[in-house]
């Protein structure tokens, strides 16, 4: 009986790249379904899912007897039930080591247009014409101290970033214990947010990390704090935000991250807020982290397989 990979769902192409990798040593076929019901039908018989944002349940896993192992597009795993894969005896893996240096640019970029007063001067200009009137005074980078919640790969890379541009750099993560020379450490985020004017996340969303950043958390960070979100918008209480944005109990938010993508609700209200810079989740993006998203994809399906 040959080896059946089933490509659920992708919207990164059509699945060329994929296909170069694991044919012709396995069966590949591929589908754009985001349902559980069609997950189970076009998975039936699937050794291998390849799986950006289709929702593997336990119903789902449960109902594949055939699964062996899950290969996540991305770094995040929130749209898997990894306790029922677990017992189930199913390998999940994500692609962990792609679009590190995008999303740290990304939010390094958000904290220095931040701390050179970008945004406000541009939307200021817009609103009152050519006048510094009303603008905060930038402060130096080294009078504006960035915290790090969740200090991983990316979270270190952003480290490095902040450093190398003189910004004072503190630290939140529970599981880290040595920290490189030069970064604070902070035994909780209350704490970390206390001492810093910028608060970045780089965390993944579980049951102990989902509404992390709340109103203690934002009343900490305080009414020159500024919040940036490239990781996940769960992470974020949006209802208290946007209570700390509203009551200018916090300056600013820079999010690329919304709890409803695209946004309704409080994540609508947040997007549109005149106080946030919102991008569309794009900070993963750049001439090469999607085709080295499928490739790396594809290259950790086929060791599955073949292991």
């Amino acid at each position: 009986m040959s080896t059946h990979i089933v490509i659920t769902d992708t919207n990164l192409g059509d699945g060329s790249i994929e296909l170069e990798i694991l044919r012709p040593a396995f069966e590949v076929s591929h589908h754009h379904v985001l349902t559980e019901d069609e997950v189970l039908e076009v998975g039936a018989e699937a050794d291998g899912l390849m799986v950006q944002w289709a929702p593997l349940t336990e119903r789902v896993l449960s109902g594949l007897p055939r699964l062996k192992a899950v290969v996540r597009y991305g770094i995040g795993m929130d749209n898997i039930d990894l306790d029922a894969a677990r017992r189930l005896g199913i390998t999940v893996r994500n692609v962990d080591d792609y679009c590190l240096a995008e999303v740290a640019d990304h939010a390094v970029a958000a904290i220095y247009a931040h701390n050179r007063r970008l945004t406000a001067g541009s939307r200021s200009y817009v609103a009152k014409g050519w006048t510094t009137a009303g603008i905060a005074l930038p402060l130096l980078p080294e009078e504006d101290p960035v915290g790090i919640a969740g200090f991983g790969r990316i979270g270190r890379e952003v480290a490095r970033r902040a450093l190398a541009l003189g910004f004072p750099v503190h630290v939140w993560d529970p599981f880290v214990g040595e920290l490189p020379e030069g970064v604070v450490g902070h035994a909780t985020p209350v704490e970390l947010a206390a001492a810093v004017n910028h608060l970045t996340l780089h965390m993944p969303s579980n049951e102990q990390t989902r509404g992390v950043i709340d109103k203690a958390v934002l009343d900490a960070l305080g009414p020159d704090g500024h919040l940036v979100n490239t990781a996940r918008g769960a992470l974020v209480d949006e209802e208290s935000l946007l209570a700390a944005l509203d009551q200018e109990k916090l300056a600013f938010a820079t999010l690329d991250v919304l709890v409803e993508e695209p946004p309704t609700g409080v994540s609508a209200e947040l997007a549109n807020h005149p106080r946030v810079l919102v991008t569309p989740h794009t900070a993963y993006l750049s001439t090469r982290s999607l085709p080295s998203l499928q490739r790396r994809a594809a290259e950790i399906m086929r060791d599955l397989m073949a292991g």
